[in-house]
């Protein structure tokens, strides 16, 4: 555990994913219940037949801290998503999504195979589900995650800090709460520049230079983050 990222101790303090659904309990919301298992990790899944959206999950894992991390860490970034975005989830992307620093791992070398165990339970989940029909071209949902609660003033001290300094703010935040999301649509996202008056010019790269919620749900999105997470002042400009 004194190896782990504090923000992976903290998801294993407050695990929200814990338990299983039953065949009725799919029924009963006329989803598909998909379990995903590999050794001693199962991950379990309520996938709408209609879209292939994942509407909900969750997993039940036999083993150390780091296997009961992973199944966490699993379900929360498939939840809400459609089972083609699943299939993209790498180990490297579970382990990024709770870094502390980016260049610091959230999980120590020794747990490498916990997080091969969790990719492999989502493949097998994935496989499930090839027979649903999914809008492999649907622009108009943005796969990332971001609550409506703004956070007023943002950044304590924010107007103190240098220009560089206040880059990196920003692509801390990105990193860890932006790219982990674009990244299951095979996407990415990058700074160009900091304005003096608050502008943040971003540029996309992959599937996003072509989606057309890159100026809508998604643009959305990254600038309520921005806003709420940084300071408000700020606009989120991209540069097409």
């Amino acid at each position: 555990m004194e190896f782990f990222s504090k923000k992976l101790r903290d998801k294993l303090d407050r695990l929200r994913f814990v338990g299983y659904f039953t065949v009725q309990e799919a029924e009963e919301k006329n989803m598909r219940l998909v379990t995903g298992r590999e050794g001693k990790l199962c991950l379990y899944w309520l996938v709408d037949e209609s879209d292939g959206i994942i509407a909900d999950a969750k997993f039940q894992a036999f083993g150390p801290p780091a296997l009961i991390a992973a199944g966490e860490i699993a379900s929360e970034l498939v939840l809400r998503k459609n089972y083609d975005q699943a299939s993209r989830v790498s180990a490297d992307l579970l382990d990024s999504f709770v870094r502390d620093r980016k260049d610091a791992p959230a999980f120590p070398k020794e747990a490498a195979s916990y997080l091969n165990r969790a990719i492999s339970a989502i493949d097998n989940g994935v496989h499930q589900c090839i027979d649903i029909p999914f809008a492999a071209t649907d622009f108009d949902v943005t796969p990332i995650e971001w609550d409506s609660n703004d956070n007023p003033g943002g950044f304590p001290g924010w107007e103190h800090f240098t220009a560089s300094q206040k880059v990196k703010i920003i692509e801390e935040v990105i990193d860890k709460e932006i790219r982990p999301y674009i990244e299951l649509d095979a996407g990415g996202v990058k700074i160009v520049e900091l304005k003096e008056n608050g502008e943040v010019h971003i540029a996309y790269e992959g599937s996003c230079t072509t989606c057309h919620s890159s100026t809508g749900s998604t643009l959305t999105a990254i600038q309520q983050i921005i806003k709420s997470r940084i300071h408000p002042s700020l606009t989120v400009v991209p540069v097409l």
